[in-house]
């Protein structure tokens, strides 16, 4: 039978987006309002960035187990299992009263959104024609740059009018009205199979996750060489070893480490991984520098992140269109090259930004990755075959949320080491920990950039419409 996008179909791959788009929308939301969180809950710089932190960490854990999910359960019954992990983290934050009850349902929420994540770009991946691909995969992405868009927006109109906890309340109402959409319309993606559950491999990639995280975070305030620094990064290199070992020479692992020696799919996801450190770093720093150095409120700093958000959605799906009729290396090196020139700017000018250079840069950089990113996730999954879709899809997810997650952890640890010069007022060390961030991103557009040009394909990707 031959593929159609119905109206059908579009209702699920709606309603399976909801739950990343809710996911984001509420990530996006609380960024701005950190220093509102700070100041209530009594926390740190590096550790308010656990609320986002947190979730992306969560949600790569689960990830990778998805497609097993997948095998082992229907459709309908992951959907509805994501939609119920997420409303009951909703309801913790929404009646939280300390900050580690509210770090307790962000994490049931990444929990939910892990298990929900997968399931838009299989659907779009198994039930979409080849030919509406390139498009609909940019639909796809424009689901999640339209929670970027409104999320700050969002949060900084809720926080100023009402308090944070309405944030949750509404995403709550949004979670039911797609629990019922998706009820309907989720279709099932494949035969049901018994599978043996591969809980070494998955524990390995869990621990290893967590542990480089924790090292990486603890450096806001410990020496390298400290136990919890060395301790945690080395324990996590011994756990993605242990990982590789036993994935290796099982032909239906987990997430087949076989992959990556595809240059042109781990190069191209290398990209994507750095895209993402990025922007989650420039969502992290512009709401802080907004309200801490230019003293905003919370809603102008939502506000000023609005222009750039709602770039990146017609950019995806423009990007999208190019793909389909001229392959994916235009909109890549076009996107790449804008995002680069945005943060060489950011550099240069970082210890004074005023709110109108902050939306120009944010709305050329989010441009850029609008064009991008979409494209690498897209061109990086083609070069695999089609029998290794879910696994690519997989890993494209599990090392978007990790790299998510490492961007929001590198802004929020750079700025808590330099707020922890107390020579200088907290407006100048917020400002020079933001411009530390803007000039290491550089460096990884730079690679990025690098690895593009020798990697992804040059011609139009036959491999999507023929395969």
């Amino acid at each position: 039978m031959a593929k159609k996008v119905t109206p059908k179909l579009i209702m699920a791959i709606l309603s399976a987006g909801m739950l990343s788009f809710l996911g984001i929308l509420d990530e996006t939301a609380t960024t701005v309002t950190f220093p509102t969180l700070i100041s209530e809950f009594a926390v740190t710089t590096d550790q308010v960035q656990w609320v986002n932190t947190l979730v992306l960490l969560v949600i790569a854990t689960i990830v990778p187990i998805s497609s097993q999910i997948g095998l082992r359960f229907t459709t309908k019954q992951i959907f509805m299992a994501g939609i119920a992990f997420f409303m009951a983290g909703l309801l913790i934050d929404i009646f939280a009263q300390r900050f580690d009850l509210l770090l307790l349902g962000r994490a049931l929420q990444g929990v939910g959104t892990g298990i929900g994540l997968p399931l838009m770009y299989n659907i779009i991946l198994t039930k979409v024609p080849k030919d509406k691909l390139g498009f609909m995969m940019g639909i796809g992405t424009m689901i999640t740059a339209a929670a970027v868009a409104l999320g700050p927006v969002f949060g900084g109109i809720v926080t100023d009018r009402l308090t944070w906890r309405w944030i949750f309340i509404i995403s709550s109402l949004l979670a039911l009205i797609s629990a019922f959409t998706g009820s309907y319309s989720i279709p099932q993606l494949n035969k049901l199979q018994k599978v043996r559950f591969k809980y070494g491999q998955w524990l390995a990639i869990a621990v290893s996750l967590v542990l480089l995280m924790l090292g990486f975070t603890s450096l806001a305030k410990q020496p390298f060489w400290s136990v919890q620094v060395t301790g945690c990064l080395g324990g996590g290199l011994i756990g993605l070893g242990i990982w590789l070992k036993i994935s290796w020479r099982d032909h239906q692992a987990l997430i087949s480490p076989r992959l990556f020696a595809n240059l042109h799919f781990s190069m191209q996801l290398t990209c994507y991984c750095f895209a993402k450190i990025a922007t989650l770093a420039l969502g992290f720093i512009f709401p802080i520098y907004v309200q801490t150095v230019n003293h905003g409120s919370v809603s102008l700093a939502g506000w000023i992140m609005f222009p750039g958000a709602i770039c990146d959605a017609v950019m995806a799906a423009l990007a999208g269109k190019i793909l389909d009729k001229l392959g994916a290396r235009l909109p890549i090196l076009l996107g790449m090259l804008a995002s680069l020139a945005s943060l060489i700017l950011l550099a240069v000018l970082g210890l004074r930004l005023s709110n109108l250079a902050i939306i120009l840069l944010d709305t050329l950089y989010y441009g850029g990755y609008g064009m991008s990113f979409s494209s690498l996730m897209t061109s990086g999954l083609t070069a695999l075959a089609a029998e290794e879709h879910p696994q690519g899809n997989a890993i494209f997810n599990t090392l978007q949320q990790f790299s998510g997650a490492l961007g929001t952890a590198l802004a929020g640890t750079l700025l808590a080491i330099s707020q922890h010069n107390h020579q200088l007022v907290r407006q100048q060390t917020t400002a020079m920990g933001a411009r530390w961030t803007f000039i290491i991103l550089v460096g990884l557009i730079i690679v990025s950039l690098i690895l593009a040009v020798l990697f992804v394909p040059r011609t139009k990707l036959r491999a999507v419409q023929n395969s």
